[in-house]
């Protein structure tokens, strides 16, 4: 799979699509499929408390666009067919659409009400128009049902202490599962095929776990930490049911392109991916990172490894559209990468060199993908490269995929009979080689 964050914070405003954000999207699907994107990754699309909202803080969970409620009709997204036609539109060509499930918290609800356990009135009563999932103070901790939380999200918003949904309320968890199922319902629902499951640390993994085992679907949680053990550890709790966002990679990542002095040597074994490729996304930034911590320098670096190594890519709508990484119709940016990961980037993963700044890696092929070789040099001077014992003998290798701050296209080789072939890249750039 190949995935393409379809958004970013505040993108219907950034663009002028208020309101009109899912049929924009519908006009990119036909291009996205083009170089082999597979997977769509929309922002969460129940309607929050205010319709100038990314949907992270859900109100009316039922409500996509359909209700006149909290502002209007619509979310900052569309309404709800519009929803369902660019869903359809992404099925009509064969993609997987996640839904960013966020089943943690809410927004505030209508009215203030009192909770006798703690003494305090926060407004935790909910009449969303959709009828479904209203909720008051026992959905939430601390509960009769339970009164430790795994983590308190939001803290104090705009001046109410709004606390966490409590799943082991049943009630709650009835909430919750019912709506999962609501998303994924073709004929009555929205039709999503798997999710993405928001802030995972702050509520139990029994839920992602549930949902998981039930729904058979493709899913992906945000667990944000870069100690990859921390991460395997909560994907052991969901019995390895879903994947993760790889984020010790992205800091890695970062710190190849952003860090001049990054010696390439540690490159190898950073991120999940190495340990556990079949439940790692891979990614070179997100919503939340290009706000905070973003890769600013020579990201394509980046794309060149998510794009040419296992896990499942994901790649980020601001860098493709609006950085201009896309470079669509050269062998130079992510559309030539994408392809090279549709056609090429199949089978196990061997380091071939590894050195201060050139990194070497081999992909062995899996039936129709031949298999290929990427060079990463980040040297910001010289071109570099090495000798590296290939897995193709007497075969020619075509530089298929290339950039870097000199853009002349490096040469193709040949591995000898040993499988001896000696491959570069351009300074601060990539090159991916491939059997002809």
């Amino acid at each position: 799979m190949r995935l393409m964050q379809t958004f970013y914070w505040d993108c219907p405003q950034a663009e002028g699509k208020g309101g009109g954000w899912w049929k924009h999207l519908q006009t990119k699907i036909s291009s996205l499929a083009d170089i082999g994107i597979t997977g769509l990754w929309l922002p969460p699309s129940a309607k929050s408390s205010h319709i100038e909202s990314m949907g992270y803080a859900p109100y009316d969970y039922y409500d996509h666009g359909e209700f006149d409620q909290k502002g209007g009709v619509k979310t900052w997204f569309g309404s709800t067919a519009e929803l369902r036609d660019l869903i359809q539109a992404a099925h009509d060509k064969g993609m997987t659409v996640l839904a960013d499930a966020v089943l943690n918290h809410c927004d505030i609800g209508d009215a203030k009400e009192l909770n006798p356990l703690t003494g305090k009135e926060l407004k935790t009563k909910y009449t969303p128009k959709s009828g479904k999932f209203a909720r008051d103070w026992s959905y939430f901790h601390p509960c009769e049902y339970s009164a430790a939380d795994a983590g308190a999200f939001y803290g104090d918003l705009e001046g109410y202490d709004l606390p966490d949904l409590c799943h082991d309320n049943p009630y709650t968890y009835l909430g919750v599962m019912e709506y999962i199922r609501y998303l994924k319902d073709r004929e009555n629902g929205i039709g999503y095929d798997g999710f993405r499951y928001d802030a995972v640390k702050y509520y139990d993994s029994w839920i992602v776990q549930s949902i998981q085992e039930w729904q058979k679907c493709f899913g992906v949680v945000e667990y944000w930490d870069g100690n990859k053990e921390a991460i395997k550890g909560y994907l052991d709790y969901v019995r390895w049911s879903c994947g993760a966002f790889d984020f010790p990679l992205f800091y890695a990542l970062r710190e190849m392109c952003d860090n001049p002095g990054y010696d390439l040597r540690n490159l190898w074994g950073s991120g999940l991916m190495f340990d556990a490729p079949m439940n790692a996304v891979t990614f070179c930034d997100n919503h939340d990172t290009d706000r905070s911590q973003p890769i600013v320098t020579d990201k394509l670096l980046a794309y060149a490894f998510i794009l040419t190594h296992e896990g499942v890519p994901c790649i980020f709508w601001k860098d493709y559209y609006n950085y201009g990484l896309a470079l669509s119709g050269s062998a130079n940016g992510i559309d030539q990468l994408c392809r090279v990961h549709r056609d090429y980037a199949g089978g196990g993963t061997s380091l071939l060199h590894s050195d201060e700044r050139v990194y070497i890696a081999q992909r062995s092929g899996y039936q129709g993908q031949k298999g290929l070789v990427v060079v990463i040099n980040t040297d910001p001077e010289r071109w570099r490269g090495a000798w590296v014992r290939s897995q193709w003998q007497n075969t020619p290798l075509t530089c298929v995929a290339w950039w870097g701050h000199d853009l002349n296209r490096p040469a193709d080789q040949r591995a000898d009979s040993g499988g001896w072939t000696e491959v570069y890249a351009p300074p601060r750039g990539y090159a991916v080689y491939v059997p002809a």
